[in-house]
C-alpha cells in the first residue's frame, strides 16, 4: 500500500487534518482538538494497512502530543513553521491550506524538523527555565526595593559592602517595623515589608529548585566532564547537557554552535560576503550561561585568555566580540569532550577550531 502523509493544523479548539496519498484525492477532516480524537482518526485512517506518516507544528503541547500519537503512525515529525515559509510560499492561508502544506512537504521530505526529546529531558529543560525565571524575578524585586529606598532618601545602606549582606537586610527589616503610627509618611514601609517578604519567598523557592537540579546533575556522567573546565559550574553544565540531549545529533562543531545561536549571520550577494552578529537562535538560557562562563574561563585558563586577547586585538570596543568568540570555542570544546568522554585539558583550546574573525 502507498503510504499516507498527514498534516495536522491544530488550534485551541479545532484540528484540520489533510491526508495525501499518491494516486488518490486529498482527504480533509475536521474534529475537536483532543488527543483521543486524534488517535481515533489515525486508527481509522490506517485500517487499510497503509503506513501513516504524520506532521504538525511545534507548540507548547507538542511534546505531549508527540508521545501520545507516536504509537499510531510509522513516523511522526514536529515541524518548525519559522523555517517552512521559504519552502512553500503562498498568499492564500487557511486551516485546510496549512494542513495540506504540511502533508505535501512531509511527502517530499522537506519538513524542517524539530527534535523532541523524551519526557524526562523535557522536564529537565522546563526546570532549568523555571530556575532562570525565579532568578529574574528575584532580581526585579531587589531593584524595586532599592528604588523604593532611594525614593525616600536612603541611597546607601548603613553597612559597607553589598546591599544584600545580612546586616543590611536586617536594617531593611527594621525599617518596616520602625514607626509608631500609620500616616502618609510611613505608608511606603508597607510596600517595603511586602517586597522583603516576596524576596524571602523567592529565595526559598530558588534554593529548593537549585538543590533538586544539583541532585539531578549528579546522576549525569556529562556533568563531571563539563565541570572539569575551570570556570564552568553546574548551571552551565546542566543547561548544555539538557539542550544537547544526544550529542550524536550534531555531526560538526559548526552545526552544534549554530544550534545554540553562537554562529554569525551570513549576508552574501555576488562577490560581497559579510558575517554579521550572531544569530541568537536556539535556547537563550544556554547562550546566556555560556557567555557568563566564558568570562570566568578567560580569567582561569591561560590558553583561553590568549585566545580572548587575540580576538580583542587590543581594542576595548571588541570585548563583547571576544567573549562571544570564547563562548563559541568553549561550546565546541564541550562537544569534543562529550564525544570522547575525556576530561578537559588546555591543549583542547588550540586543537578545537573556532572561527573568531569577521
Amino acid at each position: 500500500m502507498e503510504p499516507k502523509y498527514i498534516g495536522f493544523d491544530i488550534d485551541s479548539k479545532n484540528t484540520v487534518a489533510c491526508a495525501v496519498q499518491q494516486g488518490r484525492k486529498d482527504v480533509f477532516q475536521s474534529f475537536p482538538t483532543d488527543t483521543r480524537r486524534m488517535q481515533k482518526y489515525l486508527r481509522q485512517l490506517g485500517r487499510d494497512g497503509s503506513p501513516l506518516h504524520l506532521t504538525f507544528e511545534i507548540s507548547g503541547e507538542a511534546g505531549y502530543r508527540h508521545d501520545a500519537l507516536r504509537p499510531y503512525v510509522e513516523s511522526l515529525t514536529v515541524s518548525n513553521p519559522n523555517k517552512m515559509t521559504w519552502i512553500f510560499r503562498t498568499s492564500r492561508k487557511n486551516d485546510r491550506i496549512d494542513a495540506r502544506k504540511q502533508a505535501v512537504l512531509l511527502s517530499i521530505d522537506e519538513v524542517p524538523k524539530v527534535h523532541i526529546p523524551v519526557l524526562e529531558v523535557r522536564q529537565w529543560r522546563a526546570t532549568i527555565q523555571h530556575r532562570r525565571l525565579l532568578v529574574n524575578r528575584r532580581t526585579a524585586v531587589k531593584n524595586r526595593i532599592r528604588a523604593l529606598l532611594k525614593a525616600h532618601g536612603l541611597a546607601q545602606p548603613p553597612h559597607r559592602g553589598r546591599w544584600w549582606k545580612r546586616a543590611n537586610q536586617r536594617w531593611m527589616e527594621q525599617l518596616t517595623q520602625d514607626w509608631s503610627e500609620v500616616s502618609g509618611e510611613t505608608l511606603w514601609r508597607v510596600q517595603l515589608k511586602n517586597l522583603l517578604e516576596e524576596l524571602t519567598l523567592l529565595g526559598g523557592q530558588l534554593k529548593q529548585v537549585t538543590s533538586y537540579l544539583d541532585q539531578y546533575l549528579d546522576r549525569h556522567p556529562g556533568g563531571v566532564l563539563l565541570m572539569s573546565i575551570p570556570g564552568v559550574g553546574p548551571r552551565t553544565a546542566e543547561a548544555v547537557l539538557a539542550y544537547t540531549d544526544d550529542i550524536r545529533r550534531f555531526l560538526r562543531s559548526k552545526q552544534y554552535c549554530a544550534y545554540f545561536g553562537l554562529t554569525p549571520k551570513l549576508d552574501e550577494s555576488g562577490l560581497r560576503r559579510r558575517l554579521g552578529h550572531i544569530s541568537k537562535e536556539g535556547p537563550s538560557v544556554v547562550r546566556w550561561l555560556l557567555v557568563e562562563s566564558a568570562w570566568r574561563v578567560v580569567a582561569r585558563v591561560p590558553a583561553f585568555q590568549a585566545f580572548y586577547e587575540r580576538v580583542q586585538a587590543g581594542q576595548p570596543n571588541r570585548r563583547k566580540v571576544a567573549v562571544v568568540a570564547v563562548a563559541r570555542k568553549l561550546l565546541a570544546i564541550m562537544r569534543a569532550m562529550l564525544q570522547s568522554g575525556e576530561l578537559f585539558n588546555e591543549s583542547l583550546v588550540a586543537a578545537v577550531p573556532a572561527k573568531s574573525r569577521r
